[in-house]
């Protein structure tokens, strides 16, 4: 997930310990966002935060959450310790590039519609202020991003079509299984890319995976996250 770096100005009478705790406490606990570091100067009333999140829209709603005065909000996407800098990583292993074929928005909700491959489109599911947040219209360029958890596989044969609810369906070649004692880790090569599927051993079963395997990715809307490269 993409990593914030935001500013606080706080009056100095105002930033206090137990207040600090409490916003750190909050941003563990919410939807918008997850604490990564922060730094404090009690005395100039100043906080600077690093945070996870999908983008700048939730690390708005976030501050707005806490009652939180934002300063300044920037994308980071190197870091640096005692000299070396490096990418900053990101958490979210299937990362997909493709291009905004479609958005509707009810004012609540947006949904987006996305081709990254010839034959394949994803949708997410996001707030309504997300595609303002990243300049997305019809034509842009963005980064799809889900994690291996929200990953569901079947093995659909062709003469035999199913009716499923995912909006989101890749299909793919299984490449590497890792078993393990709680979770499977299952890599697939699809048109748009690689995929990597985390599920518990008795679904693989069910299904019989091996490698070489013809499967279909499956994942919710919802599951998909968004980046533009100046987000990423």
């Amino acid at each position: 997930m993409p990593i914030f770096m935001t500013i606080h100005d706080i009056p100095s009478d105002e930033v206090t310990p137990e207040r600090v705790k409490q916003i750190a406490q909050a941003g563990q606990a919410s939807k918008y966002v997850r604490g990564y570091r922060s730094f404090h100067s009690l005395n100039e009333g100043r906080i600077v935060w690093l945070l996870e999140a999908k983008s700048r829209a939730d690390v708005q709603a976030w501050c707005d959450e806490v009652g939180l005065p934002l300063t300044g909000i920037t994308a980071v996407d190197m870091e640096g310790h005692i000299g070396v800098l490096r990418p900053v990583p990101i958490t979210l292993p299937n990362q997909m590039r493709g291009k905004v074929i479609r958005i509707v928005e009810d004012g609540t909700i947006a949904l987006v519609y996305i081709r990254v491959a010839e034959t394949d489109a994803l949708v997410s599911l996001v707030d309504a202020g997300v595609p303002a947040a990243l300049a997305l219209s019809e034509g842009s360029d963005v980064r799809v991003m889900f994690r291996a958890s929200d990953i569901s596989l079947a093995v659909i044969e062709k003469d035999k079509p199913m009716k499923l609810s995912f909006p989101n369906q890749i299909r793919g070649k299984v490449t590497q299984i890792i078993s393990g004692p709680t979770l499977i880790i299952v890599h697939m090569e699809t048109a748009a890319g690689p995929i990597v599927s985390a599920i518990i051993p008795s679904a693989a079963e069910a299904i019989g995976l091996k490698v070489g395997d013809e499967v279909t990715a499956l994942f919710k809307a919802l599951d998909v996250s968004l980046a533009t490269d100046t987000d990423a």
